[in-house]
């Protein structure tokens, strides 16, 4: 299938570039765009099905069936105070970001409509680590399972702890990715009960605690302070230990939510008898976004571009938006009470993708394309995203000197066991059992907690 590319677009240097290059699937130099061109530009191009181009350094494009498709290059995130202005990037899949002057501004991903074309079977997928659905063709590789058809290559979790893929009309499914289990030599994985994953656990008895029952080497956390342990039927339990924290002059000793230890954060912003804490962002007014950055507010406020409309389209201003944009005179539709226009997709709950046609409200269901990571990163499950994405592993920490990776432990004395998790460092001091009354703590060498003995209070009862 050839891939007829018609854009318009307004004053896009871009254009200009790929009008000076020969295509891949022809060989054609398309007809050159003149250096102070109009307003609107009509660009056709023949190119074959899944060609991808880069018409410059920071913008790739796809054909999909007869619709090419164009987003921002990915790349990470800069520091505007050093970056120039206007750079732009995206932090993860669904969130863009600016840099206007020292401010960075960040805004949902706004994806366009693909318009599918259901008549000829057409639907939509998500591609691998992408945010936006395109239109892919139904064809014979297609697969049924459980009453609904997935199209080729895509993929899908019938449970929390299973994944499945179509490819070739065949279906297979398996377990979830997990992270990896490094058991110490005494202990072997196992999977606790409701959960996915294996945890490292030993052959001897087990515990109860607050209802739940625990494997011998099994571990749990009470609290974002305190990590126990059963052993052979034991309990064990540790407290974390809070390191001696220094803030400089615009800093604030605070202790974040689901954290245990205080932690030294920039000074908030009050803006019209609000807070706001470093890196949070706001709406001013519509056209004005604010950013708090060490105590500061910086904001940007919007200039509009006058908007000229095609025939068939009216000058329109959404609710929440700064400037007007061009929207279809008619068929526009209510939803949640909220106006939306001929045309328009927005994404309703999870997977579901709704659409404005003539005036009625079509939603369907998004399927996820296959996801292939590779080595140096996992598969993860974000909340409020329809498809898994691959993510990076996690940092290492760095500790006295010593390197260790994301979720290593480590024993920094007998008494006292480090682990790295998120590029944080947290040191758990073992909890010991207090005597009963009327007997004496004595230190044991070699080992974490006092042994109570009562022999002295014994000697002087006798005197």
């Amino acid at each position: 299938m050839m891939c007829l590319s018609v854009c318009r677009l307004q004053n896009i240097d871009w254009v200009r570039a790929l009008a000076s290059r020969k295509t891949e699937a022809a060989g054609r130099r398309p007809s050159r765009a003149p250096a102070a061109g109009p307003r609107r530009w009509r660009l056709v191009i023949s190119l074959r099905n899944n060609t991808s181009w880069r018409p410059e350094s920071c913008l790739d494009c796809r054909c999909h069936g007869d619709v090419s498709i164009c987003r921002p290059t990915h790349c990470p995130n800069p520091n505007c105070d050093v970056q120039r202005n206007n750079t732009s990037w995206r932090p993860e899949s669904c969130l863009d970001c600016r840099c206007h002057g020292d401010v960075s501004i960040c805004r949902p991903t706004h994806c366009p409509n693909p318009n599918c074309d259901v008549q000829r079977g057409q639907h939509l997928r998500i591609p691998a680590n992408q945010c936006c659905p395109e239109c892919v063709s139904s064809s014979q590789s297609s697969c049924q399972y459980e009453g609904v058809t997935y199209g080729d290559d895509s993929q899908w979790s019938p449970s929390s702890c299973s994944l499945c893929v179509c490819s070739r009309g065949r279906v297979s499914c398996s377990a979830r990715p997990c992270p990896e289990v490094g058991c110490p030599a005494d202990q072997s994985p196992f999977t606790p009960a409701g959960e996915c994953c294996p945890k490292c656990g030993r052959n001897g008895g087990s515990c109860s605690w607050q209802g739940a029952t625990y494997r011998d080497g099994e571990e749990w956390k009470p609290s974002s302070c305190s990590r126990c342990v059963c052993s052979d039927g034991d309990v064990q339990c540790s407290v974390a230990e809070c390191r001696q924290v220094a803030c400089k002059p615009h800093e604030n000793l605070v202790i974040p939510a689901g954290q245990c230890c205080p932690q030294c954060v920039s000074n908030p912003c009050l803006s019209a008898g609000k807070q706001y804490q470093h890196g949070q962002q706001w709406q001013k007014d519509a056209c004005t976004t604010c950013v708090c950055d060490r105590g500061q507010s910086k904001c940007h406020t919007n200039t509009c571009r006058p908007v000229a409309c095609d025939k068939g389209q009216t000058k329109v201003r959404r609710a929440g938006r700064c400037c007007d944009e061009c929207a279809a005179a008619k068929g526009s539709c209510l939803y949640q009470g909220a106006v939306r226009y001929h045309g328009d997709m927005w994404n309703g709950t999870g997977c579901e993708f709704c659409t404005c046609d003539r005036g009625q409200v079509l939603c369907q269901r998004a399927e996820c394309g296959r996801v292939e990571c590779p080595q140096d990163s996992e598969l993860v499950y974000l909340p409020g995203k329809c498809c898994p994405e691959c993510s990076s592993l996690k940092p290492a920490c760095l500790y006295q000197g010593n390197s260790y990776q994301n979720l290593a432990r480590w024993s920094d004395s007998g008494c006292r066991e480090c682990e790295c998790r998120d590029a944080q460092v947290t040191c758990y001091l073992r909890s010991c059992p207090t005597c009963p009354p009327g007997s004496l703590a004595v230190v044991q060498e070699g080992r974490c907690c006092p042994e109570c003995q009562q022999g002295r209070t014994e000697a002087f009862s006798a005197l």
